[in-house]
């Protein structure tokens, strides 16, 4: 260990010291003596802590302990047997070559798509790491650059460091190479340790080739290209190979047949026509007879995409039943060359890929949750909502809501994600104008709705809160044997609030429904709301009591009853004829699967205040004229629509209002722009209830026909733009060539693009130019599963879509080591020291890899660096004040020693009766006196003596 300076010129300063002394012996002579040079070395040491500190004072020691890191490949290209057994070898090298007297640190990473550390570095025995109970690391991917990151970043910067890395080195992400000099110019060792992939014969799906754009009725040329990996040279497979061709019309099964897969590269053409527009997946998958020829099953699938461009395409959806009250609609719409397709939410909504061939989508007086009996119940789920939501915001794709009864807020979509893509929020936010639901939920809490039960029902509850509007109210009871306030009757201004309280309901107890009933009466009777309305669920008997008369008394209260019967244990007769006293409805269920769904479609009752009807009739007035409403007159009067309140944001234009409650005007028909795609709202009707008159309207089929065009995504073909995609490591390219009508490059074109993950988690993609007429951007690869790319090159141009599959089985097309990049690593000279070795491939009996010794020596001795200044600040500011002390209080020191040398000549008698007090009360003189000689006073005495002079009556 050694000292060094981080800024010796300060040391300069240390030149100061005789001065101090030369200017303090002058200036400390009347402390006498002692004190004077005490004080004086009490400054000197001052101020050289103070230049040492200034001076950056460190200590500096150098240090051969080894710190070795064990990187440990557990991505599934390796055998399970071969990745169980490198933790073995880190145990057994660890034990075997570490050097326990310089303390040597060890530590393990485990790797595959992400690393982790599994022991940090440590200097004491490694735990047991034959558990299976493993860090989470994504085995379907390799990456070892962000393992060799890990490891630099974890180990001691005081330490010779030493990496292992046990891999096949077969890397689907990352770039092992371009680390390898970082670490190397670190000073930090590589040691490879071999090992062999998981081989056997297998058959591997490579690709699906599709051109990427056809015409509708073109014969397409489809390719599935197979390789097989045969372990003996005249082995076939024979198998079944399945493509399914997935769009708008749902899933299609193009091919099925038993096909023989022979070794090397196999190719299976496939032609065939497509007769309809729209974008289209081709999922290929060979399914072997004999499972044991075919080691990794992983890889027999492949995706291919294609889009096939035509006429526009529009998707009406409405609620099961309610089709032909749309067809006059559809038809105005088919007349103007508009392909308009009908389906019911379980039939549109399965998947992003098939909502893409549709370039606007309808929907048609849709309800959140429709259905009349618990086995008829559909409800559109949030994962279906958010799919509507994206193809607009992302895909660039037409939105429309169309009113009703059963839309918007009434139809309990408030809260939803669909609210939020809407120019409207579903709920009326002027006080004056707001209409008030209140509805109470009873809830069975007994010990019988222990588990999924309770949980459901909790779950409903949640949901019931969140499509209630902020001016609603809302109350939770749950009974037992007793009644329990969950939630009071409250507003629902604070819904997350409310949802925490539901999540803490407990199961326990006996079964008593009429109190909780009681309490729910007289809470909905004291409350002013417009539609009043209690749900009871329970799934047992219930003592007796009046319940006859109080669902009597709540129907004369305006109160609506409904009641689920849980179960094949619950009183379904009492609470039919209790449903029934209360003009509601009775649901037997016996899945307690279906109660989120049932709840939520009774608490669409509260929502019926948001409906404005009046027979007079609103007249519509046109409040901000719009292209889509250019050459078209005022339409006609209506009786009713739903009352909504406009977003506060300058996109957001209402072309139509219509006077509503307190002479207060309402949108009618609001747009606006939402992300890549264009959103509206219609609230009345199309002509079935409220704007009956409409369809007497000369203009009615310009109206909806303008309104749809304006939403349309651009469809047809364009010829001027060609969209690529080409994967690279964990990135995906994405390139856009643009020339004009001659052929000349097309530059500084505003395009716009975005990303649709596998789980529809928008990716930001933004294109730069960076060549005439050539445009490029990228974004990662996250997750395997199909990416949906949207390219919008200017308004007026149709969009460019492109699909992009991200294989999970790249890790298993690996068939033997990459041998070239594990020397590469292992070949890396870390600064100072020599470079690492490549040990014997890793084999079950480990004896070979053993002989590798990772703690020896060969790395450069490391130093280590600390700032030990602030010690140096604490001891000059302590140093400080004893010199305070020393100048500012005087201390007798030679008085003290002489009375201590009287004391112990005077005899002890004389001790005992002269006492404290005698001592305390002699003088000064007297003291000289006793002891026989004179002696220099100090300068205390001197001072004393002088105050005593200078008195008038001494």
């Amino acid at each position: 260990m050694r000292i060094e300076f981080d800024r010796p010129e300060f040391l300069w300063l240390l030149m100061l010291l005789p001065v101090i002394w030369w200017i303090g012996s002058a200036r400390l002579q009347l402390l006498g003596r002692f004190r004077g040079i005490l004080a004086l070395v009490m400054r000197s040491l001052v101020v050289v802590s103070i230049v040492m500190a200034l001076a950056g004072i460190q200590w500096s020691w150098t240090s051969d302990r080894v710190s070795v890191m064990y990187l440990l490949d557990q991505s599934e290209s390796i055998a399970p047997r071969r990745r169980q057994a490198m933790f073995e070898f880190v145990t057994q090298s660890v034990r075997r070559h570490r050097n326990e007297t310089r303390h040597d640190l060890a530590g393990v990473i485990v790797f595959g798509g992400r690393p982790a550390i599994e022991v940090p570095p440590d200097p004491g025995y490694l735990p047991d790491l034959s558990s299976s109970n493993r860090l989470p690391i994504r085995a379907d991917a390799t990456n070892l650059q962000r393992a060799l990151e890990l490891a630099m970043a974890s180990m001691p910067a005081d330490t010779c460091r030493r990496m292992v890395l046990v891999s096949d080195g077969n890397e689907t992400n990352g770039h092992a190479e371009q680390i390898a000099a970082t670490v190397g110019a670190m000073g930090i060792g590589i040691d490879v340790v071999p090992v062999t992939p998981a081989v056997g014969a297998d058959v591997v799906v490579e690709k699906i080739d599709l051109p990427p754009n056809v015409r509708r009725g073109q014969i397409l040329d489809a390719r599935v290209v197979m390789t097989h990996f045969a372990a003996l040279a005249d082995d076939g497979v024979n198998g079944q190979l399945r493509i399914v061709r997935s769009g708008g019309r749902g899933d299609e099964l193009l091919l099925e047949q038993t096909v023989s897969v022979q070794p090397g590269k196999n190719v299976f053409p496939i032609k065939h026509a497509i007769e309809h527009d729209g974008a289209y997946r081709y999922t290929a998958r060979f399914v072997p007879h004999d499972r044991q020829a075919d080691s990794r099953p992983q890889n027999n699938q492949s995706v291919g995409f294609t889009k096939v461009d035509g006429q526009g395409r529009v998707l009406l959806i409405a609620s099961e039943g309610q089709h032909q009250q749309w067809d006059r609609l559809a038809n105005l719409l088919r007349e103007d060359q508009i392909e308009v397709v009908v389906q019911s939410s379980h039939q549109a909504l399965n998947s992003i890929t098939s909502l893409q061939n549709y370039d606007a989508v309808i929907l048609a007086d849709l309800p959140r949750v429709s259905g009349e009996s618990e086995n008829s119940i559909v409800r559109i789920t949030d994962a279906q909502i958010k799919m509507l939501a994206r193809h607009t915001q992302q895909l660039g794709a037409g939105l429309l809501m169309i009113g009703g009864p059963n839309a918007f807020g009434a139809g309990g979509w408030s809260g939803s994600e669909l609210e939020a893509a809407m120019p409207v929020d579903f709920e009326v936010k002027n006080k004056r104008a707001a209409a008030v639901g209140a509805l109470s939920i009873v809830l069975d809490r007994s010990g019988s709705m222990q588990g999924p039960k309770m949980q459901l029902c909790q779950s409903a509850a949640r949901e019931a809160i969140a499509m209630l509007g902020p001016t609603d109210l809302i109350e939770i009871l749950t009974f037992d044997s007793r009644t329990h306030e969950i939630i009071p009757m409250q507003a629902v201004t604070q819904p997350r609030h409310l949802q925490s309280l539901v999540s803490s309901i407990q199961s326990g107890g006996g079964t008593d429904l009429y109190p909780a009933m009681q309490h729910a009466y007289r809470s909905l009777s004291r409350c002013e709301a417009s539609v009043k309305h209690l749900i009871v669920l329970s799934d047992g008997q219930t003592q007796p009591n009046q319940f006859d008369s109080l669902a009597s008394k709540m129907k004369h209260a305006g109160i609506t009853v409904s009641c689920v019967a849980i179960g094949h244990g619950a009183d379904a007769e009492l609470m039919r004829r209790i449903a029934s006293r209360g003009q509601g409805k009775f649901y037997r269920v016996l899945s307690p699967q279906a109660i989120p769904s049932i709840v939520m479609r009774e608490s669409r009752r509260v929502a019926q205040p948001l409906i404005y009807e009046r027979e007079q009739g609103l007249q519509p007035n046109v409040s901000v004229p719009h292209a889509l409403l250019m050459g078209i007159d005022p339409p006609p009067a209506i009786t009713g629509y739903v009352m909504t309140t406009a977003k506060q944001n300058p996109l957001v234009q209402v072309l139509l209002d219509a006077p509503g409650p307190q002479q207060i005007s309402q949108p009618l028909l609001a747009v606006w722009q939402y992300g890549l795609g264009r959103a509206a709202v219609l609230t009345t009707d199309g002509g079935q209830r409220w704007a009956s008159d409409w369809n007497d309207w000369a203009e009615q089929p310009a109206f909806f026909r303008q309104l749809v065009r304006w939403l349309m995504r651009p469809s047809g073909t364009n010829d001027h733009f060609t969209l690529a995609t080409v994967v690279k490591d964990d990135r995906v390219e994405v390139v856009v060539s643009a020339t004009d009508v001659a052929a000349e490059n097309l530059n500084f074109v505003e395009i716009q693009a975005s990303v649709l993950s596998p789980d529809l988690t928008p990716i930001p993609l933004q294109l730069k130019q960076t060549a005439p007429g050539r445009y490029l951007g990228h974004f990662p690869l996250s997750q395997p599963g199909s990416y949906l790319v949207n390219v919008v090159p200017g308004s007026a141009s149709a969009p460019l879509v492109a699909g992009v599959w991200s294989v999970a089985d790249a890790e298993y097309r690996f068939r033997q080591t990459n041998q070239t990049l594990l020397e590469q690593l292992s070949a890396t000279v870390p600064q100072g020291g020599q470079a690492g070795e490549l040990a014997a491939p890793l084999d079950t009996s480990l004896q070979g890899s053993l002989q590798n010794n990772p703690f020896r020596d060969g790395l450069n001795t490391t130093g280590s660096l600390r700032d030990v200044w602030p010690l140096w600040v604490c001891w000059a500011s302590g140093l400080f004040l004893l010199d305070i002390l020393l100048r500012r209080i005087a201390t007798p020191f030679k008085t003290i020693l002489d009375q201590n040398r009287a004391s112990r000549s005077v005899p002890v008698a004389a001790q005992t009766t002269s006492g404290p007090i005698a001592v305390a009360g002699a003088d000064l003189g007297a003291t000289r006196r006793s002891s026989g000689s004179p002696r220099e006073l100090s300068y205390t005495e001197r001072l004393l003596q002088a105050k005593q002079r200078s008195r008038p009556d001494s």
